[in-house]
């Protein structure tokens, strides 16, 4: 294997964090200009923004045959959203959680809820290792039910001190088509060599889905959170990780299921267990840690979410501790 191939994941790497960053940005003056939710503009623009390379890697490992890459990603992805890019940067920042409204938002918990049905509705779809069509069609279709119901909080920030209406739109649409498109080509550049790499050392596909693009898919997330972080923006951060886990789970496994639907391998029953318990545990964990208001509680809670992804990564790789 040539040493090129470590160069293309370090540029794909580069491109996807770049290409983030722009996206998050234009994403950030959308919602300024026209006075868009904190949480909802996050949860639309920057959580569809950030769950791109999720998106691109379900089209392109589905049309190779490689479905399982992109059932590994989406669980993956999920996983580390929340033990790694959540827990990181909530332990980097910890006095953005001080200065909050005591009582979640309806939005947030009613979204939190649409993730735990979501996740127990793919732990059920594959129980049986595949994704078929009319599972895909279900799960979403489920999802745009749910997200019309909820429309209702939509609504217009009205109230927003920082309005940005004299940035033109076309600066930001061309900004984010820009960002947009670094992205994708990173990620295809990213897909490519993590597989090359991954391949050499026999790690099968599901794994590698769950691992090196999972968390490669991620950094997106990252950037996003720490920069939200930065400005003191906890909504932005609660609504990147909700909206990214969300699609994840409604738009790139259902991909699979519409064009791959047939998995080379099926997916093993334990290991679908294993990795649904997983998310469910991050789930929990990210759940009382926007609830809780005592910064040693919170970092406990991070550190241990962050030795569990830790351990997690061990255990695909085989590796004992």
């Amino acid at each position: 294997m040539s040493n090129l191939v470590y160069l293309y994941l370090i540029i794909g790497l580069a491109l996807i964090s770049y290409g983030a960053n722009l996206l998050v940005a234009s994403t950030e003056n959308i919602s300024k200009k026209y006075n868009i939710s904190h949480f909802i503009s996050s949860f639309i623009f920057i959580g569809i923004a950030t769950s791109s390379p999720e998106i691109l890697i379900s089209v392109l490992s589905s049309l190779e045959g490689k479905g399982n890459i992109a059932i590994g990603n989406a669980l993956g992805s999920n996983i580390a959203n929340i033990s790694f890019v959540f827990a990181l940067t909530f332990l980097l920042f910890n006095s953005i959680n001080s200065e909050r409204n005591k009582i979640l938002s309806k939005e947030v918990i009613g979204f939190f809820g649409i993730l735990v049905i979501l996740s127990i509705f793919i732990y059920l779809i594959l129980l049986d290792g595949i994704v078929t069509t009319s599972e895909s069609t279900f799960l979403l279709s489920f999802f745009v039910i749910l997200f019309y119901l909820y429309k209702k909080y939509y609504y217009l920030n009205v109230d927003m001190i920082e309005n940005q209406k004299y940035i033109s739109g076309l600066i930001i649409l061309s900004s984010l088509i820009f960002g947009l498109i670094l992205l994708l080509i990173g990620t295809k550049i990213f897909l490519d060599s993590s597989i090359d790499i991954a391949k050499s050392f026999g790690i099968s596909d599901y794994v590698i889905g769950l691992s090196i693009t999972a968390i490669g898919t991620s950094l997106p997330e990252l950037a996003s959170s720490i920069e939200s972080a930065r400005k003191k923006n906890f909504d932005f951060i609660i609504g990147n990780i909700l909206g990214s886990n969300i699609f994840n789970i409604a738009i790139v496994i259902s991909i699979v299921g519409i064009i791959d639907n047939h998995l080379t391998e099926a997916l093993s029953k334990t290991d679908i267990q294993r990795d649904i318990i997983m998310m469910l545990i991050t789930m929990a964990g990210f759940y009382i840690i926007i609830k809780n208001y005592n910064k040693y509680i919170t970092k406990i809670l991070c550190l241990a979410l962050l030795l569990t992804f830790t351990f997690y990564q061990f255990n695909l790789y085989g590796i004992s501790i």
